[in-house]
């Protein structure tokens, strides 16, 4: 929360808990690349031990596959001009400070009678200071009204950003968790389904999409569906079922009964305690296990689509004012590149993410002083000469990004 006033700040300052969309393990889900995201969090906890002077020479940072994807992750958290947004963040504007020449105009300007007569001059100075500290007062509190309405838009623009990108009210079943030939990425059903016609948006699309998962709904379970699970345990005995009848433990109880609790259901025997703790927490965790569905193609390949459409989908729903880079890749995956995006995008969608991509004009970009050409220039910065070399590769790595202790997943941006 080191950059206040971002939407970065917003999503972790604690006021929208509530409100943040989470997966089956209760922990917060972005719909982002994680090591583009991962690269902010580390820039951000070097921060905290940096002075202004070491500040201004960093920059986050990634490898030349991820600079696009770090852009447009720095334009939606911090925003467009992020490099000077940052400054202002951490180390204060001036623009933001009291201005004494406000104040003091503020209270030079006006005037006030008494009974319509102007005090004279050299009347009682016991009224000229009374007038003065009126004036001072109705300067400070035309101040607090300017400031507070600011504060009332920034907070409605706030509640819009969280609704639409991180809304709670999306059900867990809305992330789908993929596994890749191996490799595991998660992301939310309205991304895989942002290309209309295409092969995922069929195959995620309600009609003929089921959360595809044997998990059993226990939370939902009645003291019938508990007993009948009680029953099914090796060696507890029969009335031990009788039990969670007679006290009407649903399955949503069931989940907060530890060895404490289920003495005090009535259940005696140690040996019996022990098989039921056991078993309640083999089924929490079959509970929370994710569904995972198969994709049987290149984790490269895949990886690269994948950062597109989440791109595309923060651009259709307004979040991402430029349009998102088409995904680019190296000349040695080209034809591997080119059989996955036709066979998942047929037809106007293929030609537009293999073809168009060639015309888009280069342009410059500054991460910490390091000149970088993704394919679009939302930052002011001068298009770079052809001598500065060519465009480079941008996309997705394959490999899982590493853990925080925080509570990144590898699958996608997800917290604690």
């Amino acid at each position: 929360c080191q950059l206040k006033g971002t939407k970065f700040e917003a999503l972790f300052s604690g006021r929208w808990e509530q409100k943040l969309q989470r997966d089956n393990s209760g922990r917060i889900f972005l719909d982002v690349n994680p090591k583009a995201f991962q690269a902010i969090v580390d820039w951000l906890n070097v921060l905290a031990i940096s002075t202004e002077e070491e500040h201004k020479k960093r920059m986050p940072t990634v490898n030349e596959e991820n600079n696009h994807l770090l852009k447009h992750q720095m334009a939606l958290f911090v925003g467009g001009d992020f490099e000077t947004k940052t400054m202002n963040c951490l180390f204060g504007s001036s623009s933001n400070l009291p201005n004494a020449a406000n104040k003091n105009s503020a209270s030079q300007g006006g005037g006030f009678s008494f009974g319509g007569k102007q005090p004279r001059e050299g009347g009682s100075r016991m009224v000229a200071e009374i007038i003065g500290a009126i004036k001072e007062k109705w300067g400070t509190l035309k101040e607090l009204e300017a400031d507070i309405s600011s504060l009332e838009e920034s907070f409605l623009k706030e509640e819009q950003f969280i609704e639409t990108f991180g809304g709670g009210e999306r059900e867990t079943s809305d992330i789908v968790t993929l596994n890749v030939s191996g490799t595991i990425m998660a992301t939310q059903r309205a991304t895989l389904q942002v290309i209309e016609d295409s092969v995922l948006a069929q195959q995620f699309d309600n009609t003929k999409w089921t959360e595809q998962s044997n998990r059993p709904n226990v939370m939902e379970w009645t003291p019938d569906e508990v007993a009948q699970w009680v029953n099914s345990i090796n060696d507890v005995p029969e009335e031990v079922s009788q039990l969670f009848i007679e006290n009407e433990i649903r399955g949503s109880e069931l989940f907060a009964l530890d060895k404490e609790g289920l003495k005090m259901l009535g259940v005696k025997r140690v040996g019996t305690i022990c098989l039921l703790s056991d078993a309640i927490c083999a089924l929490k965790r079959e509970a929370n296990k994710d569904a995972v569905t198969l994709i049987e193609h290149s984790p490269y390949c895949f990886g690269k689509i994948l950062d597109y459409l989440r791109l595309k989908r923060l651009h259709s729903i307004n979040l991402l004012a430029e349009k998102p880079a088409l995904p680019s890749f190296s000349e040695d995956k080209r034809a591997m590149f080119e059989t996955v995006v036709r066979y998942y995008f047929p037809g106007e969608s293929s030609k537009l993410i293999l073809n168009e991509r060639k015309s888009a004009p280069p342009s410059g970009f500054n991460f910490g002083g390091v000149e970088l050409y993704p394919p679009s220039n939302g930052f002011g910065r001068p298009s770079p000469p052809q001598a500065q070399g060519p465009r480079p590769f941008f996309g997705h790595a394959a490999a899982p990004a590493p853990s925080f202790a925080f509570g990144i997943d590898p699958r996608g941006a997800v917290f604690d």
